[in-house]
């Protein structure tokens, strides 16, 4: 919202100091209203996309800076795309360019001013949690070391009968009177984190607390909202069926589902073509076997389907045995499949396989039949996945780097279990906006 208003006055003023050298007043026509207000319409999705509110450019000017820096050179094309496009509307070259330096400036400075009244104890959110075991500790680490969260841990109460992890935790003299502790200390969340299901929880204490305005969150809630993910561990087949999310789809949703997935592909295959053509050429004259790869994959409800990939391995890469997980600087890996590999160029023939209905443009990705069989029989949970289409990307894919382990398969699962319980249009439409900045930025791919 601040960057909103950053940019709508930002061309306003470049838009004044131009016209007031000329001597001409400032434009108000119905054109030109609709000509200022795509100043900040397409430059917000664009700092989204590139990853400017993301939590590493929060903890970093310096990331924030590249981004940015990014994000005003895409913009800064598509404005002036716009206005050779639309030349009814009055977007002055000049004003554009003057506009663009006065809010780079701008919005830098208005996040480092932003970041440093948020650093400031007074605040955040003042948090209580109650549990002091593995839990708790695992909440009081979270909190100290991500400062973007917006909260302050004030103290840590120990559950009568559990082990104590966190060094700093204290005791309660009457323990049915917890809330008035909370409110002693100003607590505006308790976090209860205990790690044995049948703590000695203070509970008429804790509904007090409710009453009087304290949210009260349970450790799987809490983690889920500020970490993205929903924690396995903490995971039980009552949850998924009483929890407000796991919904499935309706009609309508499926409908819309289906058609921002034919909506993405074709316009993604229209703008890829050239690069896809190039790549198909460039593979087949720099090493031996066909330009695309055909691979059987796990869809929805566990039918499988030929995934398409553009071939970035030496041919026969896998005749010696099982199938095995793509290894860091791969030996199997070509010259050029490496390069589209970290550029995800190698995935995009997977349109196709989204044109067909066979995936979708966002969802958990496709795994290969050994590793559903092999990681199904380790990790609870993990064929519910196969409840939704997989996508040519996803929530796992945009917060977790690529995975080549069963600890990676849990993690990746985490993501895509949120993904499901959390699943909207709009959802799909910022893990889209969101792959922009994976694909600029790339980590862990292989």
């Amino acid at each position: 919202m601040m960057d909103l208003a950053i940019l709508s006055t930002s061309i306003f003023i470049a838009e004044w100091l131009r016209l007031s050298v000329l001597g001409i007043d400032i434009l108000l026509s119905t054109e030109a209203l609709i000509a200022k207000f795509l100043f900040p319409i397409i430059i917000v999705p664009v700092m989204f996309s590139v990853g400017c509110y993301h939590s590493d450019s929060i903890r970093s000017s310096k990331v924030f800076f590249i981004r940015l820096f990014v994000s005003f050179g895409v913009s800064g094309v598509l404005l002036f795309a716009t206005a050779y496009l639309f030349p009814f509307l009055p977007l002055w070259r000049s004003i554009l360019i003057l506009a663009l330096f006065v809010a780079v400036i701008s919005v830098f400075l208005g996040h480092f001013l932003f970041l440093k009244v948020l650093w400031q104890k007074r605040w955040n959110r003042r948090v209580i949690i109650l549990g002091a075991g593995d839990k708790a500790k695992y909440v009081s680490d979270y909190i100290q070391s991500a400062r973007e969260s917006g909260l302050r841990v004030v103290a840590v109460c120990k559950v009568p009968g559990e082990a104590v992890k966190v060094s700093h935790a204290v005791s309660i003299e009457n323990y049915t009177e917890f809330d008035k502790f909370a409110l002693t200390e100003q607590a505006e969340l308790i976090i209860v984190a205990n790690d044995k299901a049948d703590s000695q929880l203070p509970m008429e204490a804790m509904i007090a607390c409710k009453l009087q305005g304290i949210e009260v969150q349970e450790f799987s809630t809490f983690n889920e909202r500020v970490r993205g993910y929903v924690k396995l561990e903490s995971l039980s087949a009552e949850w998924i069926i009483y929890s407000e999310g796991f919904k499935g789809t309706n009609d309508v949703e499926l409908v819309g589902k289906r058609l921002l997935d034919m909506l993405s592909s074709c316009l993604l295959l229209m703008l890829m073509l050239p690069v896809m053509l190039l790549t198909g050429l460039i593979i087949k004259l720099t090493s031996r076997g066909p330009v695309l790869y055909k691979q059987q994959r796990i869809g929805q409800f566990g039918e499988r389907f030929e995934l398409l990939k553009f071939r970035s391995m030496v041919l026969d890469a896998e005749n010696e045995g099982a199938p095995i997980w793509a290894a860091e600087k791969d030996p199997r890996v070509t010259v050029i499949g490496r390069f589209i590999r970290t550029t995800r160029i190698d995935e995009l023939p997977q349109l196709v396989n989204v044109l067909r209905g066979q995936m979708s443009f966002v969802g958990p990705r496709p795994e290969r039949p050994y590793f559903v069989e092999k990681i199904g029989g380790e990790v609870p949970f993990y064929r519910e996945r196969h409840y939704v289409k997989p996508g040519l990307t996803g929530w796992a894919q945009i917060q977790y780097p690529y995975g080549a382990s069963i600890d990676d398969a849990r993690r990746k699962l985490e993501y895509d279990l949120y993904y499901i319980k959390n699943y909207s249009l709009v959802f799909d439409l910022l893990i889209i906006l969101q792959t922009v900045r994976v694909v600029l930025f790339p980590s862990g791919a292989r």
